[in-house]
């Protein structure tokens, strides 16, 4: 509309914006109504968008392998066995027993364990990086020299700093250097004895448990950068540690100039002078050749460890340039502790197994002790667990049930339709609240998507599963008697518990029997969906609604999302968004209507104004004249 100021009314005293109000009128009621569609449409995508996400929200409870505890498509979700090791009466600790759906109803021994798999281990035999020791220190004239000029000199243990001051009244010889330089560490830091030990001039720092002789691991110590000078006479590095920094180069801890490599179960491995220590671990770890290579710094040793259990996965380091000889991994400092194979008997049958992980008849064996005392291991049926997934799961089908059928059956309240703007205006946050309830009632009433996913997961359960001798009918499962319930399905818990214990294989299938036919196989579709098993079924009929990538064949979504879009981004391709912005141009284009019209008779108002004046002034002018 214009903004231009009008000044009407002057002449002929007429309420001319009143005028102008109701002469548009008309024109104000077909953007109102245009407006109120608008509401509805939008009303309706928020509709549909809630019904995909409730599917949504029932595929990733009972379809989904992601939650495998309740994933019906699965077959290890239907354990139907329990398992208990026991010995002399009481629940064995050498030995754990873990079920699955395979399992077989059973009863055996294990005599004993005379050996438990290990990895193969080869570690530092000795420390990686090993005591702070100086280089040849300089004349103990010159070291006493520094220190009556500054005494101070710090060091950090386990993230704690401290300064000490030395004594200045001068040391005879490197002994008595030590000595001191020992003394004021013991009292810097407690419960431990730091201990400077002189050879010659050289100084190698221990770390002693506390008022014994017994070197302690698993402590950090390094030196801190207070006077350089002194530490310079000592042949000291500021920053020098008892272990290693693995964020640092090859070429920082190992002096490295060149490319390093070495070979490790077949596998080559080349690294630069530049390549970080954590790299090289990182390295090795990515590259899936069945070893773990870490640095301990409670033990200051690096670690070659196998992946698996077994002397059938030993390590082999077939050639080194020098790095892992470093490393102490490689030569005379290396430890190799070799793998080894579990040894038992079951059943009078001595055995033995590359891993601690044993399965036998469908359950796994889990070895955890050696032990000499027989082990009874017994598997029996037990599904509690299965028979509580599939209750739950029939109440959240009839949840969805409901949901959907309450929404196809609610009629629209056409007495309140959305609310225009002056209307709101006129209005309490409260009563407008109570009247979009009613308003919106009725947005999908008879939609004919939504019924057909009801009918269609009706369908599926009912429909037979091809090569199978089962429905769901003989597990107990059935449509309610009460035609008000719109497909409701109830349970007769005794036939259930009976068809789990008794049929408990023909269960599994009747749930998780899944087509050779591809899902995105549309052309045999109906071959697919013959062939499997009903949770397959289910989750076929949820994707088609509500899947967010494209068929291959019709490039298209699922349904509900084509028809409202996802609420994950901007929706601007589905259906409903189309419609709404065809909306929103024929609102702009009634409203430039209207403003041209509006215009239009403030125009003809202003004309007859202004001959009103004109014919006023000729009035007065004629008065004048005839006295």
């Amino acid at each position: 509309m214009s903004d231009m100021l009008r000044i009407t009314g002057l002449v002929s005293g007429m309420d001319t914006d009143s005028m102008v109000k109701k002469l548009i009128e008309i024109e104000q009621i077909k953007v109102d109504k245009t407006k109120q569609e608008k509401q509805y449409l939008e009303w309706q995508k928020e509709d549909y968008r809630e019904v995909a996400n409730s599917l949504r929200s029932f595929n990733d409870e009972y379809f989904d392998y992601l939650t495998p505890k309740t994933n019906l498509r699965s077959t290890s979700t239907f354990n139907m066995f329990k398992g208990t090791a026991t010995s002399s009466g009481s629940e064995s600790t050498a030995v754990s027993i873990t079920t699955s759906s395979s399992s077989q109803l059973s009863s055996f021994t294990i005599d004993s364990i005379t050996q438990l798999a290990t990895q193969d281990l080869v570690e530092s035999g000795v420390k990686a990086k090993g005591n702070i020791t100086t280089g040849t220190m300089s004349s103990i004239a010159n070291i006493n020299t520094k220190v009556a000029s500054n005494n101070k000199l710090s060091f950090t243990f386990d993230g704690v700093t401290k300064e000490i001051a030395l004594d200045q009244g001068g040391y005879a010889d490197y002994d008595a250097f030590a000595a001191d330089l020992s003394a004021k560490l013991q009292d810097a830091f407690e419960n431990v004895d730091i201990t400077a030990e002189a050879t010659g001039s050289t100084l190698e720092f221990k770390i002693y448990r506390n008022g014994t002789t017994t070197e302690e691991e698993g402590h950090a110590f390094s030196v801190g950068s207070t006077n350089s000078d002194l530490l310079t006479a000592m042949d000291l590095v500021a920053g020098d540690s008892n272990l290693i920094d693995t964020s640092k180069t090859l070429a920082s801890v190992y002096g490295k100039t060149g490319d390093s490599t070495f070979t490790i179960n077949g596998e080559a491995f080349t690294f630069s002078s530049s390549t970080t220590i954590d790299d090289v671990i990182k390295t090795v770890n990515e590259k899936g050749i069945g070893v773990t290579m870490s640095y301990d710094k409670f033990t200051d040793k690096f670690k070659l460890e196998s992946t698996e259990e077994g002397t059938a996965h030993l390590i082999d380091i077939s050639a080194d340039d020098g790095l892992l000889t470093d490393m102490k991994l490689y030569g005379v400092d290396q430890n190799h502790v070799k793998a080894k194979d579990a040894i038992f008997s079951i059943n009078g049958t001595y055995t033995t197994r590359a891993s601690n992980s044993v399965v036998f008849e469908g359950s796994t064996i889990s070895l955890n002790e050696t032990t000499a005392t027989a082990i009874n291991v017994n598997v029996e049926s037990d599904p509690t667990d299965v028979k509580d997934m599939i209750v739950k799961f029939v109440a959240k089908y009839n949840e969805v049930i409901k949901s959907l059928n309450d929404k196809t059956n609610e009629n629209r309240n056409r007495d309140y339709a959305p609310l225009t703007d002056d209307q709101k205006k006129a209005m309490s946050e409260d009563d407008i609240k109570s009247w979009e309830v009613q308003a919106r009632l009725g947005t999908l009433s008879n939609d004919s998507t939504l019924e057909s996913i009801t009918r269609n997961m009706r369908q599926a359960l009912y429909e037979k599963v091809e090569g199978l001798d089962i429905n769901l009918a003989d597990i107990g499962i059935q449509t309610s008697s009460n035609y008000k319930e719109a497909g409701k399905l109830v349970i007769d818990e005794i036939k259930l518990d009976k068809a789990l214990k008794e049929r408990p294989s023909e269960v599994i299938d009747l749930f998780t029997k899944e087509s050779e036919t591809e899902y995105r196989d549309t052309d045999n579709r109906l071959t697919r969906t013959k062939e499997n098993g009903l949770a397959a079924r289910i989750h076929d009929i949820l994707q088609d609604n509500i899947r967010i990538t494209r068929d291959d064949k019709t490039n298209k979504k699922g349904y509900l999302i084509e028809k409202a879009g996802n609420e994950s981004g901007i929706d601007t391709t589905s259906y409903m968004a189309k419609k709404i912005t065809e909306m929103d141009d024929k609102i702009d284009r009634l409203l430039d209507l209207l403003a041209d019209k509006e215009e239009a008779y403030y125009r003809e108002f202003a004309a007859m104004e202004s001959a009103m004046s004109s014919y006023q002034s000729q009035s007065n002018w004629l008065a004048q004249q005839l006295g």
